[in-house]
């Protein structure tokens, strides 16, 4: 009996030291991701729950009284708060709607190259390290109309009816939008280049070769393979850019100041949040805001989530 329950022990035994080595391991993947997660919780998740907590609150000279959706009504009713809404979604789309193509465009030029794509790409990419307030003081310094570098070279070519730019009336509103989306596209247009192109350099020759013994043209095999095979690349930078374009803040409001000049076309969300609280003392409306922006924020991240997540079970079946 002894001989025949042998093989059984030691099939046990075996099993035993593989799952203590996986649980050692697991334990080690845990330990690594200990840390990250305490910051996390500590720096984000905590400072969450506080802003949803004085959200439903207001502040009183004898403590805090709970107000319900007291808040978000205000916030809701404030005409303002629309306007600033409706900015961060315009600048948004514009800069999504020009960076997009360019850096494709460029990204597949990239591409092709042999040599002399590595100085290129790190040319591309300076702007994305730069400060965000010290780009919108160079396109400050650009737009200037008396001595900016924009109207300098108009000068020197002989024109002397120069315009205001971003000071004529007739143009503020649309001249600063364009200012801005310009200034977000220049400093961005590195950063999505880099990323598509990893993209383009992930899908493999053989569809190419494949599609050129079938006859199909440079236009159809971009159509037919390198776009679809884009799109996680571009919903990741959709959901990414989109998420960067609600939470601007520096760049508008050192070119705008604090009432996103003119006539409030510059003024974000997250400008309008940082005004009800630190220049109005408001900061249950405040927090309010920033509730409302963590869930739009949440929502375009689950829709972008779960079209990613859409198309790799579609590749599984």
């Amino acid at each position: 009996m002894k001989p025949e329950s042998a093989p059984s022990s030691l099939g046990s035994g075996f099993l035993l030291s593989r799952l203590r080595r996986a649980f050692r391991g697991t334990l080690v993947w845990y330990g690594f991701l200990a840390a990250p997660l305490f910051l996390i919780m500590v720096f984000v998740g905590y400072p969450t729950f506080l802003a949803f907590q004085q959200s439903v609150y207001t502040e009183t000279p004898a403590g805090d009284v709970f107000a319900g959706t007291f808040h978000f009504q205000r916030l809701f009713s404030s005409q303002v708060f629309w306007g600033a809404l409706g900015n961060t979604v315009l600048l948004g789309v514009a800069f999504l709607a020009i960076i997009l193509p360019l850096a494709t465009i460029f990204a597949s030029m990239l591409n092709r190259l042999r040599r002399g794509a590595t100085p290129l790409k790190v040319i591309y990419f300076l702007p994305q390290l730069t400060s965000s307030v010290a780009v919108a003081i160079m396109f400050n310094y650009v737009f200037q109309p008396d001595w900016g570098l924009l109207n300098g070279v108009l000068r020197s070519l002989g024109i002397s009816q120069l315009p205001l730019w971003l000071a004529d009336p007739r143009l503020s509103l649309t001249g600063s939008r364009a200012a801005v989306t310009l200034l977000a596209v220049w400093a961005g247009l590195g950063y999505f280049i880099i990323v598509i192109l990893a993209g383009l350099q992930s899908i493999p020759t053989d569809l190419y070769d494949a599609a050129a013994i079938d006859g199909a043209s440079p236009l159809q095999s971009w159509v037919h393979i390198t776009l679809p095979s884009l799109r996680p690349t571009f919903i990741f930078l959709i959901m990414t850019g989109t998420v960067d374009a609600l939470s601007r803040f520096g760049d508008l409001w050192t070119l705008g100041g604090p009432g996103g000049s003119p006539a409030r076309s510059l003024q974000s969300v997250v400008m309008y949040m940082f005004q009800q609280g630190f220049e109005s003392n408001d900061f249950s409306l405040s927090a309010a805001t920033a509730v409302v922006f963590f869930v739009i924020v949440l929502v375009i991240s689950a829709i972008s989530f779960w079209g990613f997540l859409r198309r790799e079970f579609k590749a599984i079946r």
